[in-house]
């Protein structure tokens, strides 16, 4: 009795082991990295809301050549018009890019009203043509840039809403 017992209990030990079943597969990745830059506003002369993004905003109010200048601006009255002045910061960041600097130009977004003008660093912008602000831009730093409206006193009492873009072109 004790050798079937022994027996059985070999049997038992020796039963059949059950294989795990198994699959694999691949993923495989491509792409390319591009290399980019990153224009922001950082400050500008009114109200302003946006910075540190593309699409900043000014408000300056109500504007007169016989009120006080809009916050972070100011007047100078001339004899047959009057300037509003201030600056615009903006900053070009970039990534995986070699180049060392960058061109920054200006340009209206639509005709601008009769009777007003507007300047950055002293040249007069359109919405027909760039203006080159900078050839030699630094990255990671924010230009300042000034900012002229001049208004003549001819103009019609009216909204003088633009937009200035701004393009910068890595080197």
């Amino acid at each position: 009795m004790k050798k079937f017992v022994l027996a059985a209990a070999l049997t038992l030990a020796t039963a059949s082991v059950a294989s795990a079943a198994t699959s694999s597969g691949t993923l495989t990745v491509t792409g390319t990295i591009d290399s980019s830059i990153n224009l922001t506003v950082e400050s500008a002369g009114g109200t302003t809301s946006g910075t540190g993004t593309n699409a900043a905003t000014s408000a300056l109010g109500s504007i007169s050549k016989y009120s006080s200048a809009p916050t972070g601006f100011t007047l100078a009255r001339g004899a047959s018009d009057w300037t509003l002045s201030s600056t615009v910061g903006v900053k070009v960041d970039k990534a995986n890019l070699t180049s060392t600097d960058y061109t920054l130009d200006a340009q209206l977004g639509s005709a601008p009203a009769s009777g007003i003008t507007w300047k950055l660093n002293g040249s007069s912008l359109s919405d027909s043509a760039s203006t080159t602000l900078t050839s030699t831009g630094t990255y990671g730093s924010t230009g300042s840039y000034s900012w002229d409206i001049v208004v003549a006193d001819s103009a019609a009492a009216a909204a003088i809403d633009n937009a200035i873009n701004f393009t910068a072109t890595s080197n």
